[in-house]
């Protein structure tokens, strides 16, 4: 598979509300508020959304924030995981695959000691995708709605 995966930039957004909409069937976010996010987004350092071209067609998207931390000696940074969406027609064919380890390899060459992901619990079928790539449940995730 030829898969290349670059960083988006503000010219990929009608793109990324697309692939973003179909990753729930949700109603897609207006092009002014994807670009106010994106600025937004665009201010944090060491936070990027990547997104994945199958013959110059892009068919996956994910965002990757590296975080420094001292909670362990000699290590300082973990990675964080979301967003990970795969257009609909064509799940199932390697190019999430494909993502992941891209955001594994840019997650080590950062010097990340892990890289995280949260996943809603209705998604099954995504929890058995992150186990078959070598992930493991860890721990609990909370949130509480502000």
């Amino acid at each position: 598979m030829n898969l290349e995966i670059r960083i988006a930039t503000n010219a990929d957004l009608a793109t990324l509300i697309k692939l973003y909409a179909a990753m729930n069937n949700e109603t897609p976010l207006s092009e002014k508020k994807a670009a106010e996010l994106f600025t937004e987004m665009a201010k944090i350092p060491n936070y990027n959304i990547y997104l994945a071209y199958l013959d110059n067609e892009a068919v996956g998207t994910f965002s990757l924030l590296i975080v420094p931390t001292m909670m362990h000696p000699g290590i300082h940074k973990f990675a964080v995981l979301d967003a990970v969406v795969v257009s609909l027609a064509l799940r199932s064919r390697g190019i999430g695959t494909a993502m992941i380890q891209e955001a594994l390899k840019l997650g080590k060459a950062a010097g990340c000691y892990k890289l995280t992901l949260s996943s809603n619990l209705k998604r099954s079928r995504a929890h058995h995708f992150y186990e078959s790539l070598g992930f493991q449940q860890h721990g609990w995730s909370f949130s509480l709605k502000l």
